[in-house]
């Protein structure tokens, strides 16, 4: 219950502790930092909540007290009272809200002058108090706004916002309010008063005109607008006559300028004005907001008074503005035609507010506005016409009402803009037809036009490359048609009234060239249009042509859709679109073709869509497609005038397409196929005149649609189509003119070679599509006397036109003589062994430094079709036919061309030249191998490849073992086997094995593509069949793919299998002859191609040596002698052989030598050790005699200085470590190696634990014998090894030869290379190791010899070697020693005799180890626990342990034999190690705390016992400094707690608690702290009662914590704690005690400890 407080400081009191907490907050609530201020503003808000009355009355004794507090605090405080006030005003009685108020006013206005935080704040305080009691702030506020004197700024600014807050309570005060107003405006001398009362009137105005509006809702329902009408004038005089007129001054903050504020207070006032004064200021009014405009850079708060002026004006009929218009307009009109800054969100909206401002004054005049608008644009400039542009858009859609009697001035008055040039204008334009479209404007006379301006921007052609227009609104042609074409869709399927304006105008806009770019959209609209009219059966769907004058007729829509649709792709694909209309306008065109349309389109269509899915796209299939629609159509409907007709139409359309060369293309096919069809010879003879007049010799794509047309034609009429071509051989193709008609200009050399280029095409397809038996008659008498002559000087001819067209007609004469179409005529094409030599030459005319033309590939391909023909060629015209090809393609550049510029488009071009030139070669070479598909055929290709398989260019061979591999495969696929020998097997393979080590990669792959199909060649010879699989053979693809990366190490090992499989199988008839071909490989130009070769030798050698027994001593005496010059290191190898003879003998004398080898060795003296290491023998006394001197040597230096001992290593266990290095790498060693595993294992690790942290061995000057024997010297600036990584590296070394991959994972995984090497961390590598070796398949069998090789070395005098050893050890115990008991004890008692070393980390790693007999059996440990025990107790106490190491590891030790030994073991010490444990909870270093809390939760293991009671207690103890850690800040330590109080948890006696830690503390889960601890201390309030104090009080010792995280955790418990305890049981708690603590943590120097401990406190309200 709230005690009423002493009279004199008016705090509510409640008698509680929670009264200082609540002073406290407040006095502490202007914190240094902003997060300290938001969390104590929010507790004392959160206090609020539950004591308003408490928190409210003592901020108010405090700021009543405290009256100079610094102003940041007292803002704070009453910022805080306003929200508190907010949330409870209902729970505030009348006293303390009236003396809020005044201490608000109070705290308002006590500074005369403006302080505006302050200030207002409490005017906020104000505001939110008169929500309830309104005219109580009234009172408080009119005693402070008095008759005669100005008022305070802040007592204007809180009425008014208390008008906007509280509308319906504040209006019946407004009254009074603007009478005592009125008389003090003209006192208003400074800006900031003018600017307070302006905004106060605004909002005082808003709020009547809302009341006014709601007046149903209102408590006096007899207030009405006029009532105020008169002061609200009178306001308005002062405002727009005096202040409007002052001079400009900023206000403070961010409010806008003066005279916006007065202007927008002007526009509100102006709804509650009499009319006739209204009318009577207008003009004065609007002339002074308008010269606001010169004096204001941003308008937007000028332009928005305005527009409340005149919507207070401007009602319909109402033409008070009519003077004023011309000025008004003459002020917006410049707002419009400037472009808003689309940046600035003002300038947006004062663009929008103009707009309005148009459509406002349209209500009274859209007349004179339409009018004056289209004079505008008529005059205006590009600005000005945009701006016009749009008004109008604005006008159409936002004053439509207005506008409506306006359409047809409107729709006239644009026709002006249908001529328009200017991008940007038609852009806008076309947005104002859209705006017309959906209000009706585009029904009336004119719409039309204003469609076909659409569609003819729609039309446009892609702006001309080069440079941009710097303009940044620049609107592209490409640009300007995407928004047509989607206008003109969207008026065709969205704007339904538009239908009957579209169609059928729409159907105009298909015929005329100019609108031919439009044809997809156009297309597209018109299908929707006619198929949803042909489905709904609409009226109007069927035309009347006689009607409809200017539509086009049936067979013109035929014709030119019939060649749209032939070119789909063009046209931003308008393929389906123009489908979907043919298919909608069927019944319009010709009955007769409804059926077949309707079938057919539908499946045309699908095509289209597929192929577009696919992104594969044929022209050629498509057209076949497209003639056949039209080939059936004309059988469809049968009538021969019909079909002239339609071919009339088709000829008269082909000027259409004189820029349209694809399509004019295709319209000549067209007519090809209606001439074919026709029996009328003049209709005939007439088009094929009109054919030729039409063509343009230039163009290749229209010359190739005239000569398919006329290989169509000649289908069924072939002798006018020779007549023809007759005729314009002699008419068209004369040079000189003479006689009489000189003066005709003559036809040039240029133009007569290409109309010649035409004729050749013709004849070519007319001798293709022509009756097979009459063409062979005219043949000979006719077709090659015309095109024989134009053979001759092929060598001059430049013209690439007519060169590719002979060529194309050599190809389609073979092509019309194929075996198969004269099998039946029994004829001889005798002409083609001058066509082949006119081919040739042509190939050999070409460039080989560029490719610039498909002449190549025309040619091979015509030579491919000749060759089909019979007879076969004769051998020399093969040779002459495959070299003439091969020549002229393998030595173009590999790009194909030398392209200086970079440009893609030409390279790409280039590249689709190179490919197709390549097929066509292919397909030549393939027909060739037809004629004699045996492997004597594939040789006589293979011998023309040899020279360019041996080429320094790699593109070069890489097309030679291309060629081979396609005619081998083609062989392959094709032969029958028993018709071949394959003698020359050997050869061809021979040729091949030196480029599977070719330096280019493809070359690589492809040989061995060549190996694999001429090796399944020689299988199906020997009688296998196709299908079957020689495993040998079928593993040379998986060598192909390790070829990919050039690496040398693969590339031998790939070449290495790749000759076992060429020794299995070659034939031994041909061995002889692979071996003397195969040494020629050795002089391969490319290195590494010689050294395959050489590989695969050996591998000869060593598989068939026997065969070759006669050879051997040849072949090897060459191989080494070859070698020797080569830095390849295989070919090398038998030079090196005499060292190793040499070692056989001398050993020990070759090794002292090695050994005294300066480092780093250079790479012939690894190549020495390397060819040593090959003999098993030698490689067994090595290892022996190496690990003698590392046992006999000293690992290093010691020097003492001054301040540091330095380590430094000696020259002979280096020497061996790096020579060990090179003996594991040898694959060869492995045998031996692991023979001695144990040894070297243990010498190894002595030897990386030497090493680290060891100096360099120092340089020694070169012996100066090595030069006279011609070794490489070292240079003396070489990098020496560092000892560390050199033993590092061998050990890894030791470990891959031994195939210990296992380990190496492991140390790889866990990152121990570099452990190894580092002086704090190599203990950690070692263990890690000795967990590695023990689960190795390979090293786990060693491991008792190896402790037996390592014993001694515990007592080693070098510190490292020992911390090896005890690593080794104490991880060995952990691992159980391979549950070898004997093996426990010695390691066991190892270990115990090193308790007492020197070495700090001997001791700690000892520790570890005895720590670790946990692991082993139960028995071992009861065996041991006794000495254990006493050894990790003695560790605790370790006085030399400044860092807590062997603390942690006797504590970690402790933890795991406690989970092994019987509880009798530990009873008598069981407390003494909880209460010695207890102090490491707060020990600085995290592992320390970690552990000891480990321990801790280990030892419950035992407080189910004897032991319960006293154990139970310690669980107490240590409860609160376990909960807080929870949340410590190092993750180990978390992890620790949550282990400890998940195995403390069933040891407390509460299944909740328990289930809690359960459920919650899991390892790896995310914990949220504040909600676990709040829902636990609820669970301890009702399970520990009796404890809570005990508990409280422990957190509270925390609040001296070391940590800031423990501070706060405690703060936050205690906060839960106490928050969560019933009233009952408060005084259980010493609250004096808790809550003082709480007030001085306030003071702490942590913010985030301050910000708890006042959460805390928003807790402790009931206190």
């Amino acid at each position: 219950m709230i005690m009423p407080g002493p009279e004199e400081d008016g705090v509510r009191s409640t008698g509680g502790q929670v009264d200082d907490m609540t002073m406290a907050l407040i006095d502490a609530a202007n914190d240094r930092t902003e997060e300290g201020q938001e969390q104590i503003s929010q507790a004392l808000f959160d206090l609020g909540k539950h004591k308003p009355a408490l928190v409210l009355s003592c901020c108010y004794s405090y700021l009543k007290k405290h009256t100079k507090l610094a102003q940041e605090h007292r803002v704070i405080l009453l910022q805080c009272m306003e929200r508190i006030v907010k949330e409870t005003l209902d729970q505030i009685d009348t006293g303390l809200a009236t003396d809020l108020i005044k201490l608000g006013a109070q705290e308002m206005t006590c500074s005369k002058e403006v302080v505006p935080e302050w200030q207002n704040a409490a005017s906020g305080l104000l505001v939110a108090l008169g929500a309830q009691y309104c005219d109580e702030v009234m009172a408080e506020m009119f005693e402070r706004f008095q008759p005669g004197t100005l008022p305070h700024y802040f007592v204007v600014r809180t009425i008014g916002n208390l008008a906007q807050a509280n509308v319906y309570r504040m209006v019946p005060h407004l009254t009074a309010v603007l009478s005592t107003t009125l008389p003090m405006l003209g006192m208003v001398k400074h800006d900031n008063m003018k600017w307070v009362f302006s905004s106060a009137l605004s909002k005082f105005s808003e709020a009547i005109i809302e009341y006014c509006a709601n007046i149903d809702k209102a408590p006096d329902q007899t207030i009405t607008k006029d009532r105020f009408s008169q002061e609200i004038g009178s306001a308005f005089d002062v405002l727009f006559s005096t202040w409007l007129q002052s001079k400009e001054a900023k206000i403070f903050g961010a409010h806008p300028k003066l005279r916006l504020t007065i202007v927008e207070a002007m526009g509100h006032m102006t709804h509650l004005m009499a009319k006739e004064k209204l009318e009577e200021v207008l003009p004065r009014v609007l002339q002074g907001i308008l010269g606001l405009y010169r004096k204001h850079p941003e308008p937007f708060h000028i332009t928005q008074g305005l527009c409340n002026v005149l919507d207070a004006v401007c009602t319909e009929g109402n033409t008070i503005l009519e003077p004023q218009l011309e000025g008004l307009l003459s002020a917006l009109f410049p707002q419009v035609f400037n472009p808003p800054d689309y940046n600035n969100p003002l300038s947006i909206k004062n663009h929008n507010e103009v707009l309005r401002c148009f459509a406002i004054l349209a209500r009274p005049f859209s007349g004179k506005l339409t009018g004056i608008l289209l004079q505008r644009l008529e005059q205006g400039n590009e600005k000005v016409r945009i701006g016009i542009l749009t008004i109008f858009k604005h006008l159409i859609n936002a004053a439509s009402e207005a506008m409506e009697d306006k359409q047809e001035v409107v729709v006239s008055g644009l026709k002006m803009m249908l001529g328009e040039q200017n991008n940007k204008l038609k852009k806008i334009f076309a947005q104002v037809i859209i705006a017309m479209a959906h209000h009706g404007y585009l029904e009336l006379e004119g719409g039309h036009q204003m469609i076909e301006f659409i569609v003819k921007q729609c039309s446009l052609p892609n702006d001309p490359p080069g440079k941009r227009s710097p303009d940044p609104e620049y609107v592209s042609n490409q640009a300007l048609r995407l928004m047509c074409d989607n206008v003109l869709q969207l008026l065709a399927t969205t704007v339904e009234e538009m239908e009957p304006v579209l169609w059928p105008f729409l159907l105009e806009m298909i015929v005329p060239e100019q609108y031919t770019e439009a044809g997809c959209v156009v297309c597209k609209c018109l299908a929707h249009l006619a198929n949803k009219k042909r489905e709904e059966k609409a009226e109007d769907y069927d035309l009347d042509y006689e009607v409809l004058a200017n539509t086009p007729k049936p067979n013109v829509m035929i014709a030119r859709l019939m060649v749209l649709a032939g070119c789909p792709k063009n046209n931003r694909d308008r393929g389906i679109h123009v489908l979907q209309l043919m298919k909608g306008m069927s019944p319009n065109l010709n009955d007769n073709l409804v059926e077949l349309w309707d079938t057919v389109i539908p499946k045309l269509t699908q095509y289209l869509e597929d192929a577009s899915k696919e992104d594969s796209w044929s022209q050629k299939n498509w057209e076949d497609l497209a003639l056949k629609l039209l080939s059936k159509s004309l059988d469809v409907v049968e009538s021969e005038d019909w079909i002239a007709d339609l071919g009339e139409t088709f000829g008269n359309q082909l000027p259409l397409y004189n820029s349209y060369p694809e399509e004019k293309n295709f319209a000549y096919k067209c007519l090809g196929v209606i001439m074919r069809k026709s029996t009328k010879k003049d209709f005939v003879n007439k088009h094929l005149d009109l054919i030729f007049n039409t063509v343009k010799h230039t163009d290749q794509v229209e010359r190739e649609g005239v000569a398919i047309a006329m290989g169509f034609c000649a289908a069924s009429h072939l002798d006018p189509v020779l007549g023809k071509l007759d005729s314009v051989a002699k008419n068209d193709m004369v040079q000189k003119s003479g006689g009489l008609f000189k003066f005709i200009k003559d036809k040039s050399e240029v133009d007569i070679e290409r109309i010649k280029a035409t004729l050749m095409l013709c004849y070519g397809y007319v001798a293709l599509f022509s009756p097979v038996s009459l063409i062979v008659s005219r043949m000979e008498a006719t077709i090659l006397r015309s095109i024989t002559p134009h053979f001759v000087n092929v060598k001059n001819l430049q013209n690439t036109d007519l060169k590719k067209c002979i060529i194309q007609c050599i190809g389609l004469m073979g092509k019309a003589f194929h075996p198969e179409r004269v099998k039946n005529i029994n004829f001889i094409f005798n002409q083609r062994r001058e066509f082949l030599l006119c081919l040739k030459s042509y190939m050999k005319a070409e460039s080989l430094t560029s490719l610039t033309t498909e002449t190549r590939a025309l040619a091979m391909n015509a030579c491919a079709t000749l060759v089909r023909l019979d007879p076969k060629l004769s051998e020399a015209e093969e040779f002459d036919l495959i070299k003439t090809a091969t020549d002229c393609l393998y030595p173009l550049p590999k790009e194909g061309a030398a392209v200086k510029k970079g440009k893609d488009e030409v390279e790409l071009e280039v590249e689709v030249l190179l490919e197709s030139s390549f097929e066509a070669l292919y397909d030549l070479l393939k027909e060739l191998l037809q004629k004699d598909l045996t492997t004597e055929g594939l040789d006589s290709i293979f011998k023309h490849l040899v020279p360019w398989l041996l080429s320094t260019h790699s593109h070069e061979r890489e097309r030679a073992l291309c060629t081979f591999q396609v005619c081998a495969q083609f062989l392959l696929d094709n032969m029958d086997p028993t018709k071949s020998k394959f003698t020359n097997e050997s050869t061809v393979i021979a040729r091949l094995v030196p480029r599977c080590t070719d330096p280019d990669s493809e070359v690589r792959q492809l040989a061995i593509d060549c190996i694999y199909i001429s090796l399944k060649i020689a299988s199906r010879i020997e009688g296998h069949p196709a299908d079957y699989k020689d495993t040998m053979i079928e593993a040379l693809p998986t060598l192909k793919e390790r070829l990919v990366k050039g690496d040398p190490n693969i590339l031998f090992s790939v070449i290495n299998d790749l000759s076992k499989v060429i020794a299995k199988k070659m034939p031994s008839t041909q061995l002889q002859n692979f071996l003397e071909v195969l040494q020629e490989g050795l002089l391969d130009p490319q290195s590494h191609s010689s050294s395959g070769a050489c590989v695969v030798l050996n591998g000869l050698m060593k598989t068939r040596g026997a065969e070759i027994l006669s050879q051997v001593d040849n072949i090897v005496t060459s191989l080494h002698s070859k070698l020797a010059s080569i830095d390849f290191t295989q070919t090398r190898t038998g030079t090196l052989r005499s060292i190793r003879t040499l070692a056989t003998h001398h050993l020990s004398s070759v090794l002292k030598t090695l050994l005294n080898y300066q480092l780093p060795y250079d790479s012939d003296m690894v190549e020495i050790w390397q060819t040593l290491s090959q003999d098993p023998q030698i490689t067994t006394a090595m290892i022996d005699h190496m690990l003698e001197k590392l046992h006999k040597s000293l690992p290093y230096e010691e020097r003492q200085n001054e301040e540091e001992v330095t380590r430094t290593a000696t020259s002979l266990p280096m020497a061996v470590t790096c020579a060990l290095k090179i003996i594991f790498d040898c694959e060869e060693t492995e045998e031996q190696v692991l023979k001695a595993y144990h040894t070297l294992m243990g010498a190894l690790m002595l030897r990386m634990g030497s090493s680290v942290g060891v100096k360099s061995v120092k340089q020694k000057e070169m012996e100066k014998e090595d030069k006279s024997k011609g070794k490489k010297s070292v240079p003396v600036s070489s990098k020496v090894p560092e000892p560390s990584k050199a033993a590092v590296e061998t050990f890894r070394s030791f470990l891959v030869r031994t195939k210990s991959t296992d380990v190496i994972e492991v140390l790889t995984e866990e990152e121990c290379w570099e452990k190894f090497e580092e002086e704090e961390n190599y203990p950690e590598a070692f263990t890690i190791l000795t967990r590695a070796l023990v689960s190795s398949s390979v090293a786990a069998p060693h491991v008792s010899q190896i402790v037996a090789s390592l014993t001694s070395a515990l007592s080693s005098l070098y510190d490292p070697q020992r911390v090896v050893v005890a690593a080794f050890f104490a991880e060995l115990i952990n691992q159980k020693c391979l549950d070898n008991a004997d093996l426990v004890e010695l390691v066991m008692n190892s270990l115990l005799g090193r308790l007492v070393d020197s070495s700090h980390k001997v001791r700690m790693l000892c520790i570890r180890g005895l720590g670790n007999i946990a692991s082993v059996s139960s028995e071992l440990v009861k065996k041991y626990s006794t000495t254990v025990l006493s050894a990790m107790m003695a560790g605790m106490d370790d006085k030399e342990d400044p860092d807590d190491d062997i603390t942690t590891e006797a504590m970690s030790g402790l933890s795991r034999i406690l989970c092994e030994i019987e509880e009798s073991h530990i009873r008598a010490i069981l407390i003494n190690v909880s209460l010695k444990i207890r102090p490491c909870f707060e020990k600085e270093k995290p592992a320390v705390r970690a552990q000891a809390i480990i321990l801790f939760g280990n030892l419950s293991r035992f407080g189910d016992g004897p032991s319960k009671a006293p154990f139970l207690e310690q669980i107490h103890s240590n409860l609160v400094s376990l909960l807080l850690h929870l949340n410590d800040p190092e993750t180990e330590v978390k992890k620790a707690c949550k282990f400890s109080l998940r195995l403390l948890g069933p040891l407390m006696g509460s299944e909740t608690i328990n289930g809690k830690f359960q459920r919650h503390l899991l390892e790896d889960a995310n914990l949220i702290y504040g909600e676990f601890l709040n829902d636990l201390a609820k669970l301890m309030l009702d399970e520990f009662p009796d404890k809570i104090n005990f508990y409280v009080m422990g957190c509270v010792s925390f609040f001296k914590s070391l940590w800031p995280e423990i501070k706060s955790n405690a703060a936050l418990f205690v906060g839960y704690l106490l928050g969560n305890l019933s009233e009952s049981k408060q005084n259980t708690i010493s609250k004096e005690h808790v809550c003082s603590a709480l007030i001085m943590l306030l003071k702490d120097q942590t913010p985030a400890v301050r910000c708890r401990a006042a959460e805390a406190m928003s807790l402790l309200y009931n206190y």
